[in-house]
Formats: C-alpha cells, structure tokens, sequence
C-alpha cells in the first residue's frame, strides 16, 4: 500500500493495517517481515560482474566484424600456408583484445567510482524493538516499526508521524524544490503533512514515525526503479559506427565475391580465387580502426575530466557534439545557488543592500535589521576565524548574512529572547516569531510573501513613526513588489506588531518593507549561451521556480526574447501532440514544473528528432536523465540516483562546463571522421594489387604482412595524432549536424577509394615498375615471389603507401578549410608519427634482420627520386580537392 493511501484514516486504523503496536515490534515479528519485505536498501547503481564488463566489450558489430575477419584469415591459412594468413589473424585477435582492455579499464574506472558515491540510505537508526529503544543497522527497518529522527537526521523509510516537534524537512532529493516543509504529526486523521519519505532530511525538529514502507518499495525506491527501467538508445557514435561496419563488410564482400566469380572466368581453380577473395575482403577491413577510435574518445575523456567533467560512458563525449536541445535547470546550474539580499524597499524609498551607508540612514533600517535577524530559523555556528556560518534555508541565510555584515547576527539575537515560532507555512506564505522585548511589551516579527503580508498590514513604519497605511501606499507596495518579481527577484514583506500577550494569528501588522533576494548568475554563463545560439543548439529552461523568475532569467541570458512560460497545471492539461507542438516555440521555458515532469518533455524532443541533453540533480531528474540521448547531473549537489541514471557527471555544477563538452564531442566527431578519412585511403592500394594480380600478368605487388605493417603500424600513430587535433576555428558556428549526415557517407569513399586511394596505387606502382624495369623485367617474364628485384619493387610499392600516407594525414587536418598553415601549427603526436613511420620503412628495407621477416629488400637510393615526391602530391591533390569543395562543389566534400 502506498503510504498516500493512508490519508484519511485514523490512528486505530493505520496501526491494524500495519499489524503494529506504540511499543514497537518484537525482534521475531520483525525477523519474519524482513523475510517477506526484504531489507532496507536501494542499490541505486547495480554493480557489475567484471568479467561480463570485459566480455561485453566484444558484442559490438565491429569488434565481431574484425573477428569474423580473423577466423576467414586463419582458414585461408590452412588452404595457403605461408603467405601470412595466420599472421593477419593472431594481429586482428591482439586488436581487438587490446581495444577491449583500454575501454573495459575506462568503464571500469567509473564503475569504481560510482559505487564510492553514498547511497541515501543512513547507517544507523534509534527505533523501538521489545518494548525498548535501541540503535539498529536502516537497513533491518521493516514496516510496522517506529523510528526516531531528528535534526540533521535522514528518513530511513517512507512512513507516518505519530509525533512532532516543530518538525522541518528537507524533501528536495525528492521534488527538487529547495524551501523546507512544515510536517504535521497525526492527529484525527492521516494527513498529507503527517507523511515523511525515504532520503528526506531533517532540518529542524524530531519526531517519531510509524513505518509504512521500506527499500524499493519507497517513493525514492520506486523512482530509482523506474530510470533502471527507462529504455536507452544507442549513442549516435555507436550508431554511426554500425553504420560503417556494415558498409565496409558489405563493400569487402561485394568485391570478394565479384573477384572470385572473375577468377572463374578467366579458368583460375576454386581454391585460388577462394584464398585471393579472402585477402581481397580482409585487406578492406581497417584493422587499426577501432583502437584508433577508442583512444581518440579516451583522449577526449581525459581532457574533459581536467574540465571538471566525468565521462561515465567514453561514447557519451560524441553524442554532446551531436546535442541539438539542452533542456537546464536553474538553480546552481545557470546561477550560483547562493542567494543574498540584493535591494530593500523602505520609508518608501529603493535602497541597495551593498550600500551600507545609504542603508544606515533610512529610518526603518533598524526595524528591518531586526525582522530579517529574528524571524530566522537559521542554525549559526562560529567558524575558527571567528565569522558565523549558517545552516538553513535560502532566504533565511540570505538574510542572515546581510543582517552578520550589518551589525552581527548574534549579536542582534542576543538582545531579545524569544518566546515562540510558526514556521513558515507553504499554505499561508508567511513565518512569525514572538520575542520579549524591555518591560512586558512582546513584539511579533513576520515575513512572507508581499501579497500576503500586505493584506494583513493596517500600519506602516515611515519616516520613524507609525502611521495609517493608506490605498495608494498599498498600491506602491504592491507595484514595486511586482517590479521586483518581474527581474527575477524573490521578495518577502517585512512586517511586526507589538502585542500584550502571545498570538499565534498575525493580524493587524505594521508594515516595514521589502526584501528582494536574487541567485545570481554564474558570471560564465552567458559567453556559454551565446556560444550555444552560434553553435545552432537550443535551450530550454525547465525550473522548479515560478514564471517570474524563469521568464527574468531566460531573458537576462539571452535564451529568450519574449518567453512562452508553461507551468505545471497547464502542462498536465495539455496532450503529447499539443506539447510537441508548444516545442516548436524557439522561446518556450517551464515553470514550476516538477522534476518527473521532465520525461515527458524530453520524450516530446525526441520524438521531433532532436538529440537532447538533460542537466538534473534530484532523484526524480533519474527517469528524465536516463531517456535523454546525454544525461548531465551535478557533482556537487546531485544525489546518486541522479549520477547513475546519467553519461556525465560534472564536478562544478557549472553549465559552462556543458559547452565546453559540446565543442569537445564536436572535435572528437571531427577528428574521428578525419581518421578514418586517412585510413581508408590506404585500403586502395592494399587492396587494387590483388585485382590487378588475378587479372592481368603483373606479379602481386604487396604481401599480406607487409599489408600488416601499413594498418597496425604506419598508420596507427599517425591516425592517433588526427584523434588528438585541436578543434577547427569554425567548429562552435556550425549548426548540430544532421542526423541524415553520416560518419562515413558515399563522399567518404569517393574521397579516400576513387580519388586519393587511386592516386597511390599510381604512385605506388610507379614506383614499383621503375625498379622492375631497371631490373630487366617485362610483362611476358615469370618472377619469382623470393627473387631480389620483386622484394625490391615490392618494397619500393610499399614505401611509396607509406610516404603518400604523410601527405594524406597532413591534408587530412581539416575537412574543408586548406591545410597549409597548419604545416607549421605542430601536433606533436602526427609529427611523432611521421618519424616513427619513417624510421620504420627505412628499418625494415635496410636492416637485413628484417628483410626476411617483411619481405623486403634494399633497393637503390635513386629510386627514393620517385617516392620522395609522393607526398606533396597527395596533399596538393587534397588541396585542390578542398579548394573545388568551398567554390561550392559539395559532391567532392566528405
């Protein structure tokens, strides 16, 4: 039953229901329901086994792809020993391995620390069991039992007061409203106010409470349920690189099985066009793909957590650049979540709080000092140094502090004793407190919202005195409130009375003035939303402040004009299609909207085609976090249902943060699609040799390990380098890329296979020939695969890949802009690269070690006349590719 449920109901009643006792139940009783409830946990992140961590690294399609390539490798091994088949098979297995291990220790990293974070569940709790109060692990709380909270405690259980001492409870990590709840013990009948829940906080008071439900049963048990069961998408990255597997292993078997039907016909054997098919469809297979693709996002994780942001899931970094929506809170994230009093209305005249002086000299001040220091629930504490802290409220605190900068807060305090409280009610909008003063005379201080407070006000304190509150002054009252409220200010009316005898009702009050507190804005905040409007991404304020302050703040920001301000029972009213269509609104923000409200909206964007990312921090974000395409909880203020449902966790609160995480998956995009770019290229020339081999009378001019050098080695550092490229100057005014626009389209493979690919096999094969030639070969000669010259025309072909591959990963730094100035812009990783690459080439030709192992041979220097060029072909064929692509001819761009 949930505990709503019992509302209405008496106290005779509840007890039955729940089969308990005012003395509590016995420690046999208490055994038997533990069996039948279970104990009082919620495992808010599910741990997982390592091992299934580490196994599920291999379940994505192209790991199985490279896989799949390695068992058609092996058994093209056993049809042709000793061509390196089983080499190309134990490479694509280690590779796989080693991607496995580098993104199972990411994941594993963040599984560690998502299991330190602290659950909301306390460790211990003071609760009646045999008639006698003794302290038990919260988690042996069963229903039926009674507990004991107070001050500082949290609610181990969702449950019923039975008894209360001017309790306050802090139930934000459940509705995400930040102001403190007035609860109400039981009484007649059960109550809304009589019900407490599971990760609540007590503020202020103690109480005892009768256990009505436990562990996933409660309301923040059901909530975390709920987002482990909200389904997740694919991230856009993984979506994209299925996409790719797919295309390539299309492409590898579409030309396979078009060779090996070609074989037939030109009357080679079955055997023979099966292993040449093989090699055919494991050349086009870019081995040095996915760890290239790992440690490019690793990098960008990396760089983001000295951002002040936690990358849960190494993917997520991607799917920010893809964000289209951002759908914010406000509290702590656009604003500081620090209020203070900013500007005071009094003797009828504007004043600044941070102009002390001009305070001073109003003749209210004193009045006002002393209604914002004693009607005050704040707790005070001194620090080392002297200076108070405070514990409380927002509003309480923000006055608190202005009253400590003034004249002290204790120091006022200590002057008065106090004799009562009605804390602040959210029904009536107002807080009291009764103090004695000199004599016999008793002075009710009360604060609350302006229109109420107004309306019980007869008097007002003006120029030093008390005088008749006449309807124009109400009415000035009333408007400066307004103005206030309408800049997104908080405002409270400051009122007292003096009385002969204690009352609990404030009636006939004098009126002092207005208080108006503000957040203020994180000073960061509007360069990011300026920069988010540049970038073409939209965003929504969804707050649980009212429409006042929603509508000043989007409009202080920039984020709107005119905002189109939708609360939380026009929101209830309205159907899916009708809030699609609200959606559409560039300027729509929501107001007193509460945080499961959220799934809703985000389910609507989604739905339109969006990519949304959702910042939250309660328990009820979860749900909302989990659906969205990027869920973005807070670090600093955000509870663990929150941090598990997300894919990034920032450690600042700082919605800044987010953009510099867009343009960082914008970059990771980018220089992804720029390796891969480079990658494919050299499949070309890989693969172009096999066909023209099957063909034609050319001998094969590159072998299997040598094909195994070019993707696992020559082009791996380099590739790595591209992953590792700083953001182009454009790449935050662009808009969001379009979900149609693919990470490998038919532009890539134009560019890499029919444009910059065929240019190296030319070059390449020019190179080869040149040392056939001048070895004396012609096209009607047998050469054998171990004579000297093929080595050296091999090695030739494959030195000419290699150096054609520098010119290609210097043109491959930018999509469409030229490239030349960063020839002198150095990533020290390429250049690292480049030389690496050289020094191997020139290792495996001139060494006579390796000479046997990649069958290679020393050729002569003068051929390096031919192969030295190569690379500033490529790149000036790149060049003139990219110039034809910003005169306007989009079919050569990728």
């Amino acid at each position: 039953m949930n505990s709503e449920k019992f509302i209405g109901k008496n106290k005779d009643e509840i007890f039955l229901l729940l089969d308990a006792r005012e003395a509590g139940l016995k420690s046999s009783e208490a055994d038997s329901r533990q069996k039948r409830y279970g104990k009082n946990q919620i495992l808010f992140h599910r741990t997982r086994s390592p091992v299934l961590m580490f196994l599920q690294e291999f379940t994505a399609l192209f790991p199985l792809l490279l896989l799949c390539a390695a068992l058609l490798s092996f058994f093209a091994d056993t049809l042709s020993a000793g061509e390196g088949y089983g080499l190309i098979g134990a490479a694509l297995i280690i590779v796989v391995l080693l991607n496995a291990i580098v993104s199972f220790l990411q994941n594993y990293k963040v599984e560690k620390l998502m299991i330190s974070f602290l659950d909301y569940i306390p460790k211990q709790v003071a609760l009646l069991r045999d008639e006698k109060r003794v302290f038990l692990d919260a988690k042996e709380v069963v229903p039926g039992d009674i507990i004991f909270v107070q001050e500082g405690d949290k609610i181990s259980a969702d449950g019923i007061l039975i008894s209360s001492q001017k309790l306050l409870v802090d139930e934000s990590v459940l509705s995400g409203e930040s102001e403190r709840v007035k609860k109400l013990p039981l009484e007649d009948r059960v109550q809304k106010e009589c019900l407490v829940y599971s990760g609540a906080t007590v503020m202020k008071g103690s109480a005892h409470l009768l256990v009505t439900k436990t562990g996933r049963a409660t309301s923040i048990g059901s909530i975390s349920t709920l987002s482990q069961n909200v389904p997740t998408d694919l991230t856009p990255m993984q979506k994209e690189l299925q996409i790719f597997a797919r295309k390539i292993t299309y492409l590898a078997l579409g030309i396979g099985a078009f060779f090996f039907i070609i074989g037939f016909a030109i009357g080679n054997p079955f055997w023979t066009n099966l292993i040449f098919a093989i090699g055919i469809i494991v050349a086009n297979v870019p081995e040095g793909l996915l760890p290239a693709v790992t440690l490019a996002l690793n990098q960008s994780s990396l760089r983001m957590s000295r951002r002040n942001a936690v990358i849960k899931h190494i993917l997520s970094v991607e799917t920010l650049g893809s964000t289209t929506v951002i759908c914010t809170d406000k509290t702590g994230t656009l604003t500081q979540n620090s209020f203070h009093v900013e500007e005071l209305y009094m003797n009828f005249e504007e004043v600044s709080a941070l102009d002390t002086q001009a305070y001073l000299n109003n003749p209210a001040a004193l009045s006002m000092l002393e209604i914002m220091g004693l009607c005050n629930d704040v707790i005070s504490s001194k620090e080392a140094d002297g200076s108070s802290r405070f514990k409380g409220g927002q509003t309480d605190i923000a006055m608190a502090e202005f009253v400590e900068r003034i004249t002290g807060y204790d120091e006022l305090r200590s002057k008065f004793e106090r004799l009562g409280t009605q804390p602040f009610d959210a029904d009536k909008k107002q807080m009291s407190s009764t103090f004695k003063t000199m004599g016999d005379t008793l002075y009710m201080t009360v604060k609350g919202a302006s229109e109420v407070i107004l309306e019980k006000c007869t008097k007002v304190h003006i120029q030093g005195q008390v005088r008749e509150l006449s309807a124009s002054q109400r009415e000035l009252i009333s408007v400066q409130a307004g103005r206030y409220a309408a800049d997104g200010l908080r405002v409270l009316a400051l009122a007292y009375r003096l009385l002969e005898q204690p009352e609990t009702e404030a009636e006939d009050l004098i009126f002092v003035g207005l208080a108006a507190m503000t957040d203020p804005l994180r000073p960061e905040v509007p360069a990011a939303v300026k920069a988010c409007k540049s970038a073409g991404i939209r965003i929504i304020v969804i707050s649980g402040d009212k429409a006042e302050t929603v509508s000043y703040i989007t409009r202080k920001l920039g984020i709107a004009a005119s905002p189109r301000i939708i609360e939380t029972d026009e929101l209830d009213q309205i159907s899916k299609e009708e809030l699609a269509k609200l959606l559409q609104n560039e300027e729509v923000a929501f107001a007193r909207i509460a945080p499961e409200q959220k799934l809703n909206i985000v389910e609507a964007l989604k739905h339109a085609g969006e990519v949304v990312a959702v910042t939250g921090d309660g328990v009820n974000d979860a749900p909302a976090l989990k659906r969205a395409d990027i869920g973005v909880s807070m670090g600093l203020r955000g509870t663990d249902v929150a941090k598990e449902a997300s894919d990034i966790i920032l450690l600042d609160d700082n919605f800044a943060t987010i953009i510099k995480a867009i343009e960082e998956g914008r970059t990771v995009y980018d220089n992804i699609k720029k390796f891969i770019t480079y990658i494919l290229t050299s499949n070309v020339p890989e693969i172009l040799p096999f066909i023209i081999y099957v063909l034609f009378p050319i001998p094969l001019a590159i072998t299997v390990i040598q094909i195994l050098c070019i993707d696992l080695i020559t082009d791996m550092l380099p590739a790595i380098g591209l992953g590792n490229e700083e953001s182009e100057a454009d790449i935050m005014h662009r808009p969001p890329r379009s979900r149609q626009e693919h990470l490998v389209s038919a532009k890539t493979f134009l560019r890499s296979y029919a444009i910059i690919g065929l240019a190296q096999t030319l070059l390449s094969y020019i190179a080869f020939f040149a040392v056939l030639k001048s070895g004396g070969w012609s096209l009607d000669a047998d050469i054998p695969s171990d004579s000297i010259l093929f080595l050296q025309a091999s090695s030739a072909f494959l030195a000419t890949i290699i150096f054609s591959q520098i010119g290609n990963v210097m043109a491959c730094r930018t999509n469409r802009q030229s490239a030349v100035s960063l020839l002198f812009k150095a990533n020290y990783l390429i250049i690292f690269g480049v030389v690496a690459e050289v020094l191997f080439i020139f290792s495996i030709i001139y060494i006579p070690y390796f000479n046997p192992i990649f069958s290679t041979a020393p050729f002569p220097f003068e051929v390096w006349l031919i192969i030295l060029p190569a690379p500033f072909v490529i790149f000036a064929i790149e060049e003139f590719r990219k110039y034809l692509v910003r005169k306007g001819y989009e079919t050569l761009s990728v």
